[in-house]
């Protein structure tokens, strides 16, 4: 991959406060605010045959906060699957699948953990951690493992036991953690600053790698924008990072407008939807979900996720875990593609407004993204 540099920032999204690239903080600490990487955009260049190049995450380095090598492991160039039917419930054109089970450890989480492996390894730490409900800790303990680095992973002790185990042969180490996602996130952020540790997980340099995602999607559809995309929400992460991607595109005028959002969550872990219908902040909820994989009670992209939603004209939507399980299963019947519980949440709120707001999608252009699979 070639050389590059990219012009860059920190900047909290709550007081607006600004830090340097280099700096270490994963929250501003004037007022506790997730921060954001802010790109001078006035320098970004792309190549002149940007547009020829080879569909994958490494082509999107322009964009990710990362000034030495990338670390990959060949992630991203997952499929689009285009206009796919859903036997009786879909028979028409316009739905479009984004395969992420492709990826190395087959979910959309190895994006992210690509460019925060990569700005850990630049920024001279050898160790790294993160909080996971499974997806995540696997992810990051692949990408450590392929860096020599030492990863450890806290993990509520009633997470799924076939992700913990799969972390395991990762050789990362393990610590498990009494109650829900946010305990194990307490502990994450506790045993980082008080050691050399680069904490990774939902912060910004993982939304950043999260682009290519939407920026892969975009390019496989011809630049053409879909009229929405459908995207299931835990820490909300991705559904921040497609907006900012969108953004970004469209302030380089590679697309001319902003889709829809619509996210979708259990209705035993929901609340993003609470707070779109309540119209206020986001509060936590217990997660009750079989979708392990977006049971987070307090997303700590909420906010962001939640504008993201309200800025496009979308909205937010919930599901019951049953109705996952049954758009599971016609997914994998009618296309062959197998979706664990948090990976097919998206797909369910589909199928769910396809029922209640029959129109809705006609004549439309959807993109749904199934994120991974890590479920026998």
């Amino acid at each position: 991959m070639r050389d590059h540099t990219v012009d860059y920032r920190l900047v909290c999204t709550n007081c607006s406060a600004k830090y340097p690239e280099n700096a270490q903080e994963f929250r501003c600490i004037i007022c506790n605010g997730i921060l954001e990487v802010s790109y001078d955009y006035g320098r970004l260049r792309l190549e002149s045959n940007f547009r020829r190049e080879k569909i994958t995450h490494k082509k999107y380095a322009a964009f990710f906060p990362v000034n030495k090598r990338l670390v990959s492991l060949n992630e991203g160039g997952t499929e689009l699957r285009r206009d796919v039917r859903l036997k009786g419930a879909w028979e028409g054109n316009g739905l479009h699948l984004k395969v992420e089970t492709e990826n190395p450890t087959r979910t959309f989480k190895d994006r992210g953990s690509s460019v925060e492996i990569s700005k850990a390894r630049e920024l001279g730490f050898g160790e790294v951690c993160c909080a996971s409900t499974g997806n995540m800790g696997l992810s990051l303990a692949r990408y450590a493992r392929e860096e020599g680095m030492k990863c450890t992973i806290f993990i509520s002790k009633s997470a799924n036991k076939e992700k913990i185990a799969k972390i395991r042969v990762q050789g990362a180490a393990i610590r498990e953690i009494g109650g829900d996602f946010n305990d194990s996130l307490n502990a994450a952020e506790s045993f980082a600053a008080k050691r050399e540790v680069f904490l990774c997980g939902d912060y910004h340099y993982r939304k950043e790698g999260q682009k290519s995602l939407l920026f892969e999607a975009i390019e496989q559809m011809g630049y053409k924008v879909p009229d929405y995309i459908i995207v299931q929400v835990g820490n909300s992460t991705l559904l921040a990072a497609i907006f900012k991607g969108l953004k970004e595109f469209k302030y380089l005028g590679l697309i001319s407008r902003i889709p829809r959002l619509i996210a979708v969550q259990s209705s035993r872990c929901d609340p993003i939807v609470r707070a779109y219908e309540n119209e206020r902040g986001v509060n936590y909820v217990r997660p009750k979900t079989r979708a392990d994989a977006i049971a987070v009670g307090y997303p700590t992209f909420g906010f962001e996720g939640l504008n993201a939603v309200r800025a496009t004209e979308g909205f937010a939507e919930r599901v019951k875990d049953s109705e996952i399980t049954k758009a599971i299963s016609l997914l994998l019947k009618s296309t062959g593609i197998a979706a664990e519980p948090g990976g097919a949440a998206g797909l369910a709120g589909f199928l769910k407004i396809c029922r209640e707001k029959p129109k809705m999608f006609k004549g439309k252009e959807i993109l749904v993204i199934i994120t991974g699979n890590n479920e026998e």
